[in-house]
C-alpha cells in the first residue's frame, strides 16, 4: 500500500515539474514606422498554436511569453500578407524590433546571439540567390525560378557549404539542419511543380505521407505553399487525364476537392491537414458563400475542432441566409453506294464540294423520327449554303421506308441502305444503334461520324459552321488587314503611351514595337501616400520588359512568359501579327451561327488557348476579343476562363488603325494617350 501512495507521488511530482518547467521564449519588443500606429498585436505562430502579443498603444511595445515545444522555425506576423519565419530556440530570451514603413512591409531584427547566428546561417540561400539576380522582395520573384533553376543550385551549394563550417554549432540545434534540408528540397521541388506529370507528383505526394512531417513543419518557409501548389497540380493533372474543363473562375471548387481528398490522403498529420482546410475555407467562404456546399462540408467535417470554431458562426450566418440553388487528322470517308426510292445511285464522289450531313434512321425508331423536327430547322437554316442534308434508312422493309418518308414530310436526299445494318456503309462505321449522325467535308474527309443530334442545335451549328465558312476567313483577313493599315508596320514602328486603372488603382504604361517581333514593354504603378503605406515602395518600382526576337529580359518576374502573350498587348493589332509573324491558322468561329449580323467572327487556337476576334462588318475593325484560356496554373488547380476585350475610339495614326480606349472583362479600363509611328531606334530593344 505504502509503496502505490510513493509511486502516485511520484507520478504527481512529475507531472508539477512538467508544468512548471514548460518550455518558452521570452518576448519584448518595440513596432516603429509609419504604419506603427495601426498594429494591435505581434502574432507568433509555433507547434501548430497562434498566440499573440498586444501593442501597447502608448509607445508601440510588446512583451510576454511564447510557449514552444521545440526548436522549430516561427512564423511572425505583424500585419502582413504574408508571415516572416525565424528560427527560436525554447528557454531564450528575445528583443524584437519591427519597423513598418507600410501594410506589406516589416522589418524584423531579432536579438539573439542563437537566433541571430541560425538566421545568418539560413540567410545564407537567399543571400545567394540576390548574387545571382534573384530580388526576393519583387513581385513574384519566385516565377523566375520556374524558367531557371541555375540560381537555386548556386543556392544550395552555399548553404550546404555554411552548415558544414557551422557544424559545430548547428549541432547544438538538432533540429535546425533536418528543418533546412527539408527547406531546400522542398522549395526545388516547388520551383518543379509546373514540369510535373501527374505521375511524379503522385511519387512526391507518397514521399510525403511516407516521410510524415509533424505540424511544426508548416512553418518551414515555403513548405506549406509547396503541399498546396502540389496537391493542386495533382487535382490539374488528373483532370487533364480524364480529358476534364472546367471554369477556373467559376468552378474553381470542382479542383479544390479533387486537392482537399489529395490532402486528406497523402498528409498523415490532422493538424496540418486542418491548417490547409482552414486556408481553403478562408477562400471559399467569402467568395461563394455556400454555393459549393459539399466542398465547403468535406472541409469543415474533416477539420479538427479549431477549424471548426473558427468558421461555425460564418458558415451558421450562410446557412440561415442560403440563396436557392438556382483535332486529329481527317480520315477520307467510305465511298458508298446507296439507292433512292427510284433506284437512282448515289457515292460519295457525287457530292465533292459540298458537306455532307448524314443522318442514320429507320421507320421503326422513333428516337429517329423525335430528331426530324430539329433536322428541318437545320435544312431550313442552311438552305442555300455549300451543305446537303441527307437521310439514310437501315429499313429492311423498303415499303416501310418509302411509307415513313411521306408521312414524315421528307425531301431532297432521301436513300436507302439495302441490307440495314449489314450495309457496307454503316458497317464500316460499326454502326449498330440509331439514331446515328454524321458529317463529312467537300473534300469526302469525315469531319465526326458520331456528331451530336440535330436537337443541339447551336453546338451543331458550330461545328458545321467552322468548316462551311472556312474559305470566307481569308477575304476577311484581307479586308480587316487593309482596315487597319497593317501595311503601315511593315515600315514603320508603333510607339504607344497609356493609362490603365483597376478600380483606384492607376498605372502608366508604353509599349514600342517593331515588326516583326521588337517589343520593349514599361509599365509603372502611380503611387500615392496611402498606397505607398499599403503595400510599400517597392510595388511601384518601374517594370521593364524587353523581346528581341525569342530573347527576353525583364525585372518583372510575372512577366515570364512574355514571349507567349506579348502579342495580347498589340490593340487592335493582333490577328495580323498572329497570321504574318505566327501563320495561325484562322478559322470561323461558331458564333457565326447566332445570327449576330454585326460582326463576323474569326478564331484561332495558339500556344493552348483559343482567340476568338469579332470583326465589325461594316468597318472590318476588332470590336472584341474573346479569350479561352486552358493553360491555367497547375499550382492554382487548371480549368480555364473567359477574358473579354472590347476596344472602342479607333483612330487613324500616320496610316495605322488604333484603338484610344480598351475595356478588359470590365475591371481594367485602358485609354491610350500618345500614340506614334515612327521609326525607332534598335538599340530601343537592346541591340
Amino acid at each position: 500500500m505504502l509503496s502505490k501512495r510513493i509511486l502516485l507521488l511520484f507520478f504527481f511530482m512529475v507531472a508539477f515539474a512538467t508544468i512548471t518547467n514548460a518550455q518558452k521564449i521570452i518576448v519584448s519588443g518595440k513596432a516603429t514606422g509609419e504604419i506603427a500606429k495601426m498594429l494591435k498585436e505581434i502574432q507568433f505562430f509555433c507547434d501548430g498554436n497562434l498566440q499573440r502579443l498586444a501593442v501597447r498603444k502608448e509607445d508601440k511595445t510588446f512583451a510576454g511569453e511564447v510557449k514552444i515545444k521545440q526548436a522549430q522555425f516561427v512564423e511572425i506576423n505583424s500585419g502582413n500578407p504574408k508571415p516572416q519565419a525565424y528560427y527560436l530556440v525554447p528557454n531564450e530570451k528575445i528583443t524584437v524590433a519591427i519597423d513598418k514603413p507600410s501594410m506589406n512591409e516589416s522589418i524584423i531584427v531579432i536579438t539573439n546571439s542563437k537566433a541571430e547566428k541560425l538566421q545568418d546561417v539560413f540567410s545564407t540561400y537567399f543571400k545567394a540567390l540576390a548574387e545571382k539576380g534573384i530580388n526576393t522582395k519583387a513581385r513574384d520573384w519566385q516565377q523566375l525560378l520556374f524558367v531557371n533553376k541555375a540560381p537555386l543550385a548556386y543556392a544550395e551549394s552555399k548553404l550546404n557549404a555554411e552548415l558544414v563550417k557551422q557544424k559545430a554549432f548547428v549541432a547544438t540545434v538538432p533540429n535546425f539542419k533536418r528543418d533546412v534540408l527539408l527547406f531546400m528540397k522542398s522549395f526545388r521541388k516547388f520551383s518543379d511543380i509546373d514540369t510535373m506529370s501527374l505521375a511524379t507528383i503522385e511519387a512526391n505526394l507518397q514521399e510525403i505521407k511516407k516521410t510524415a512531417s509533424d505540424v511544426t513543419a508548416l512553418t518551414i518557409p515555403f513548405y506549406k505553399d509547396y503541399l498546396t501548389d502540389l496537391t493542386n497540380a495533382y487535382a490539374a493533372r488528373t483532370l487533364e487525364k480524364y480529358g476534364i474543363t472546367y471554369d477556373a473562375i467559376k468552378q474553381k471548387h470542382f479542383s479544390q476537392f479533387i486537392a482537399a481528398e489529395a490532402i486528406s490522403k497523402y498528409i498523415p498529420d490532422s493538424k496540418t491537414r486542418s491548417y490547409l482546410f482552414s486556408d481553403k475555407l478562408k477562400v471559399e467562404l467569402p467568395v461563394n458563400g455556400l454555393k459549393n456546399e459539399a466542398y465547403v462540408n468535406y472541409l469543415y467535417n474533416n477539420s479538427e475542432q479549431f477549424v471548426k470554431d473558427l468558421y461555425q458562426e460564418k458558415i451558421d450566418l450562410l446557412k440561415a441566409n442560403k440563396a436557392p440553388d438556382l483535332s486529329t487528322a481527317r480520315k477520307k470517308a467510305f465511298n458508298f453506294l446507296l439507292h433512292d426510292s427510284t433506284g437512282k445511285e448515289y457515292r460519295l464522289d457525287d457530292f465533292k464540294g459540298k458537306m455532307l450531313f448524314i443522318d442514320f434512321w429507320a421507320s421503326w425508331c422513333a428516337p429517329c423520327k423525335a430528331q426530324i423536327p430539329y433536322q428541318k430547322e437545320l435544312e431550313k437554316h442552311y438552305a442555300g449554303k455549300d451543305l446537303i442534308f441527307m437521310s439514310v434508312s437501315l429499313d429492311k422493309s423498303k415499303p416501310a421506308w418509302l411509307k415513313a418518308v411521306k408521312e414524315e414530310d421528307l425531301h431532297g436526299y432521301v436513300l436507302h441502305a439495302e441490307g440495314d445494318f449489314k450495309n457496307p456503309f454503316p458497317k464500316n462505321y460499326a454502326i449498330e444503334s440509331i439514331p446515328r449522325y454524321m458529317l463529312i467535308d467537300a473534300e469526302g474527309n469525315i469531319i465526326s461520324d458520331n456528331m451530336m443530334k440535330p436537337q443541339n442545335k447551336k453546338e451543331m451549328m458550330a461545328v458545321i459552321d467552322e468548316e462551311l465558312y472556312a474559305k470566307s476567313t481569308a477575304s476577311i483577313l484581307e479586308k480587316h488587314f487593309k482596315a487597319i493599315g497593317a501595311n503601315v508596320l511593315l515600315k514603320n514602328s508603333v510607339d504607344l503611351s497609356f493609362r490603365q486603372s483597376v478600380m483606384t488603382m492607376v498605372a502608366n504604361g508604353n509599349i514600342q514595337y517593331g515588326y516583326p517581333k521588337n517589343v520593349k514593354f514599361t509599365f509603372k504603378m502611380e503611387e500615392s501616400e496611402q498606397m505607398r503605406m499599403m503595400v510599400g515602395k517597392e510595388f511601384f518600382k518601374e517594370m521593364i520588359t524587353v523581346l528581341n526576337g525569342d530573347s527576353i529580359t525583364t525585372n518583372n518576374p510575372s512577366n515570364s512568359n512574355f514571349k507567349e502573350s506579348w502579342v495580347d498587348r498589340m490593340f487592335g493589332l493582333q490577328l495580323f501579327i498572329r497570321k504574318s509573324v505566327y501563320n495561325s491558322a484562322i478559322k470561323f468561329a461558331e458564333e457565326n451561327s447566332s445570327g449576330n449580323d454585326s460582326s463576323y467572327v474569326l478564331k484561332l487556337t495558339i500556344n493552348g488557348n483559343i482567340e476568338k476576334y469579332f470583326i465589325n462588318k461594316k468597318t472590318y475593325l476588332i470590336d472584341k476579343v474573346v479569350l479561352l484560356t486552358s493553360k491555367q496554373d497547375a499550382r492554382k488547380g487548371g480549368g480555364y476562363f473567359e477574358a473579354v476585350t472590347q476596344y472602342e475610339d479607333y483612330r487613324n495614326v500616320n496610316g495605322l488603325m488604333i484603338p484610344f480606349k480598351i475595356n478588359q472583362s470590365n475591371i481594367i479600363i485602358i485609354k491610350v494617350e500618345k500614340a506614334e509611328v515612327k521609326p525607332i531606334e534598335e538599340s530601343a530593344f537592346g541591340n
